[in-house]
């Protein structure tokens, strides 16, 4: 996970499954629990703090010899533009940032 509110660097070592996620969306939402799995689930809470890091993202590549993403887009027939990834959106400019966000 990434984000200004994750803990950065950190393993939790409490059990989480696709429930966990789920109840940890319910609760931000303030949503009732559909069935026992989403009441038993354990919430990812140690995952987050309420002191914001602002460090920008580094781009961590995958590991080809475990998962080779250019081979996985080839029958896509697509490939992976990493440059434009490892750049990032830009940011500073809030003007386009708005004009982007209105074309949605």
């Amino acid at each position: 996970m990434e984000g200004p509110y994750v803990k950065m660097g950190y393993v939790s070592h409490n059990h989480a499954n696709f429930g966990s996620i789920l109840k940890t969306i319910y609760n931000i939402l303030n949503v009732k629990y559909v069935n026992q799995f989403d009441v038993t689930a354990s919430l990812l809470q140690d995952f987050f703090t309420d002191k914001p890091d602002f460090t920008p993202y580094t781009l961590e590549k995958h590991d080809s010899r475990i998962f080779n993403a250019d081979l996985a887009m080839k029958r896509y027939n697509k490939t992976i533009d990493w440059q434009k990834i490892e750049k990032g959106p830009d940011m500073d400019d809030e003007e386009n940032e708005r004009l982007e966000h209105d074309k949605k």
